[in-house]
């Protein structure tokens, strides 16, 4: 019998992980929690470390030091336990291209002991939630990418594991696609799941996740909500205006302190503000001293994108190798 998550909420626990190819050090130190039932992104750059945290979390590679646990168990005392728990999506499907996508399905349902019954059902569950149904006689191999990749994710969640571990989903994707896919991860999670998510699409991590971690260089930078990294790291907010008549740049820098970097963008003018309040206040006394009106004003809120670039500047100092 499965002990009671529910009481300790916690899907995923890391503490002190580290972990070293020779002179390298891939991780260092780190440490973090992911919440039951939420979208759990983890970002970083290329050579960060994600790749061998993951292959770790999944019971694929020995850690040096630290602790990690998957639902309350140890991944490396508990290994064949916790791979049952857990369903992963590489950023290569691992399906059978000759296969038609319900065999495909039961194939994987036989790998992890599920009855004959059991595996029919299933499948024709995941294909009809999946919008594959009309598929299901179909080679893998012949299916177009985004269809490939609800058929990988369907095949992860056969055995029902309470996390899913998801790497680079959408990469490739048109943009259906790629919403389409977002519009399912949310719906694994309101079934009940705890979904581990890599990207280097910052949209789709602002999209889709509660708390977000960065790593670079085989540390830890920040962590936290999305809305409260974007509002302590993200920077300035950007202003663009339209005004009555032509004005430079130049001329409102040198009376608006709160703003900055002025550059023309299809005929407005596009700020940087360190201030709202005050960047919005300097602008209506810059307009009435010179008589004239803004026309139009519109406000970009920092993104995570902005944030993430922020942080990489701050760690620009890495030392340049490559970590896996």
């Amino acid at each position: 019998m499965r002990q009671n998550e529910s009481e300790t909420q916690v899907a995923v626990r890391v503490a002190g992980l580290s972990k070293a190819y020779g002179d390298l050090r891939a991780l260092d130190g780190v440490s973090f929690e992911v919440p039951m039932r939420r979208v759990f992104a983890y970002l970083g750059p290329n050579g960060a470390g994600k790749t061998t945290t993951i292959n770790i979390l999944c019971g694929l590679l020995e850690r040096d030091g630290g602790e990690v646990s998957i639902l309350g168990r140890d991944v490396a005392a508990d290994p064949v336990l916790v791979k049952s728990r857990i369903g992963v999506v590489t950023e290569n499907s691992n399906l059978y291209p000759e296969l038609h996508c319900r065999r495909n399905l039961e194939y994987t349902g036989e790998l992890y002991g599920l009855s004959a019954d059991r595996r029919r059902s299933r499948a024709e569950s995941l294909l009809n939630d999946f919008g594959l149904m009309d598929k299901a006689g179909a080679p893998f191999g012949t299916l177009s990418r985004g269809m490939k990749r609800r058929l990988t994710i369907a095949a992860a969640l056969m055995h029902e594991p309470e996390i899913l571990f998801l790497d680079e989903p959408t990469t490739g994707l048109d943009v259906p696609s790629a919403r389409s896919l977002r519009d399912l991860i949310r719906r694994i999670v309101g079934g009940g799941a705890t979904v581990f998510l890599t990207t280097h699409n910052l949209f789709e991590a602002e999209e889709l996740a509660d708390e977000i971690v960065v790593l670079i260089g085989g540390r830890i930078v920040e962590r936290g909500k999305v809305s409260d990294i974007k509002r302590r790291i993200g920077g300035a907010r950007c202003l663009t205006v339209s005004f009555s008549q032509s004005v430079s740049g130049g001329d409102v820098l040198g009376v608006c302190p709160a703003i900055r970097n002025a550059e023309l963008q299809d005929g407005a003018l596009k700020f940087e503000a360190s201030d709202l309040h005050d960047a919005i206040a300097q602008l209506v006394a810059f307009c009435n001293k010179e008589n004239i009106r803004m026309n139009d004003i519109g406000i970009r809120e920092p993104s995570l994108e902005d944030a993430f670039v922020s942080l990489l500047a701050g760690a620009g100092k890495s030392d340049g190798k490559d970590r896996p």
